[in-house]
């Protein structure tokens, strides 16, 4: 099958951005920008990797009032472009390398779409055909929710037939789920290596994050139960 007809859509926000949405160290910029420089240095070599052609669509070009409607346009202008077959990835899920993108592309090509879970409900994958495509059905869906995953499937289900569904990842949001990224276990572990350098540490975990993620945990956690962290599903 030929990679002319496919492309991987990285669609993300710079690294200075991405830090003021999810401020992986609190209370440090400029560590911060340097984690999601990082983060984002490693999708950008993995995608480019693959060996399909990479558009890339950051902020500065993105369009629409809402998340939905300018993911939905970024697909738009790639099927516009010529592209019969685009993956849509993120830029904060640290074990993209292991994707198989061929097999992605092929399931693409026979008319199967594709979806890549987190265990949060979101997606860091969306593979679609151009005939899979409805743009405003697609920026209508409930994005940046945990419904996103289920009505996802559902509505490609109703519309095209059973997605394929790929291994399921954890994608890094919050101060915990860096914490999960850097544990001696991580599957990420050249990403990590270059995430303690950034960092600074001499240990998977130091004290210093520790306080911090007890100090987020009693903030945004209820009394009446132990925090379940996203660690968990790694």
């Amino acid at each position: 099958m030929s990679s002319s007809s496919t492309a991987i859509l990285l669609f993300s926000h710079r690294p200075a951005r991405e830090w003021s949405n999810k401020q992986f160290v609190p209370g440090d910029y400029a560590t911060s920008t340097q984690v999601a420089r990082t983060l984002h240095t490693h999708t950008v070599q993995t995608v480019r990797q693959s060996g399909y052609p990479v558009i890339e669509v950051d902020g500065s070009k993105q369009r629409g009032n809402t998340f939905g409607a300018r993911l939905a346009n970024a697909f738009a202008d790639a099927f516009a472009a010529g592209y019969d077959r685009v993956i849509a990835v993120g830029g904060d899920c640290p074990t993209l390398h292991e994707v198989n993108w061929n097999a992605v592309s092929t399931r693409l090509g026979t008319g199967q779409p594709v979806i890549g879970p987190t265990p949060g409900g979101g997606t860091y994958l969306i593979g679609l055909h151009r005939s899979h495509f409805n743009a405003q059905a697609f920026a209508d869906l409930p994005w940046k929710s945990p419904q996103l995953g289920a009505t996802l499937r559902d509505y490609l289900r109703d519309a095209h037939g059973p997605a394929a569904c790929l291994t399921l990842r954890c994608d890094v949001n919050t101060v915990r789920d860096l914490v999960a990224l850097l544990q001696p276990t991580t599957a990420a572990r050249p990403l990590a290596h270059r995430l303690r350098f950034v960092l600074g540490w001499t240990a998977p975990c130091p004290s210093s994050l520790s306080r911090s993620i007890q100090t987020d945990l009693r903030v945004t956690t209820p009394s009446r139960g132990p925090p379940v962290t996203r660690a968990a599903h790694a």
